[in-house]
This record gives structure tokens, sequence and C-alpha cells, in this order.
């Protein structure tokens, strides 16, 4: 046998699951091989060190976890939190609310201006509009009667958990 099948033979051996003649073809294998002879020790000691470790681990009283797991899963003893309501959709909504409002406040047009001797027409426009989240979708509208520029920003999200 060569080596890349005597490989799953040394980890079925650690699991204790090898057939008398499989047992018999690694034995004479590795006795051939000195690759193969140090990865069986490896093994060996990685199971030894194991073992040793798991002697040492200080198990829980099974009868105390019961209890204890009985009662958090019947409540006792502890109140259910009171559902909160999340506030971070609020605020982005909010946020992009705001945005909008001093977008728009920025360029509206007052009304006790004088008027121009001139008339030329002034269309508002935005190079760049950025919402608080960066999913939500935005839109710019200029009204023509009033000259004011509006921008709407809308979050899917924070529609649907409100």
């Amino acid at each position: 046998m060569n080596c890349r099948a005597i490989e799953p033979l040394l980890l079925a051996e650690r699991d204790g699951v090898l057939a008398p003649n499989q047992y018999a073809a690694l034995d004479q294998h590795v006795a051939d091989c000195p690759a193969c002879r140090q990865m069986r020790a490896s093994i060996s000691a990685a199971m030894a060190d194991f073992q040793t470790d798991a002697a040492h681990v200080p198990l829980p009283d099974i009868h105390n976890e019961w209890q204890a797991l009985h009662a958090r899963l019947n409540g006792a003893g502890t109140a259910r939190p009171e559902k909160r309501r999340r506030l971070a959709p609020v605020i982005w909504f909010g946020a992009s609310l705001a945005t909008a409002a001093a977008i728009a406040f920025a360029f509206r047009t007052p009304q006790n201006a004088t008027p121009k001797a001139e008339t030329t027409t002034e269309v508002a426009s935005a190079e760049f509009v950025e919402a608080g989240n960066a999913n939500a979708s935005t839109m710019v509208y200029v009204d023509k009667e009033s000259g004011w520029l509006v921008v709407w920003a809308t979050d899917s999200a924070a529609e649907r958990s409100i």
C-alpha cells in the first residue's frame, strides 16, 4: 500500500474501527515507512494529550444544571423584557426629511424680494443629493409655481418597520 491509502487507515485506527486485515496492512506499511510511522506517533501523542485534558475538565452537576435550565424556560424569577421599538429607522427617516427640508429652505424664493428689472427665468437645481441612509431612494422636484426645489428621500426598510 502507498502512503495516500494509509492515511485514512491511521485515522480509522484512532477511532478503533479497523478490520483485522486492514490493521495488518497498516502495521506492515508503518514498519517500512518512516513518514507514516511519524504520523502514527503524532496522532497517538495528540490523542493522549486530548484524553489527559478531557479527564481534567470539571463537569457541572447535571441535576443543578437541569433545574436552572428548567427555571429559565419557565421564566421563574425573571420578568420578560418588554418589546422595544427600534428607534434607528425613525432616526434615519427623520434625518432624510431634515436634509430635504434644509435643501428646500436654502433654495426657496423670498416673498418680499423686490422684483428684478430684467425678467430672467431661474431654475433651481441640485447636482448632488445625499440621504442619511445609503439604501434610501431620493427624488428631486422643482415646483413651477413657487420655484422651490423639493427633495424627498424614502427608506423602504424604515417604511416597513413603522
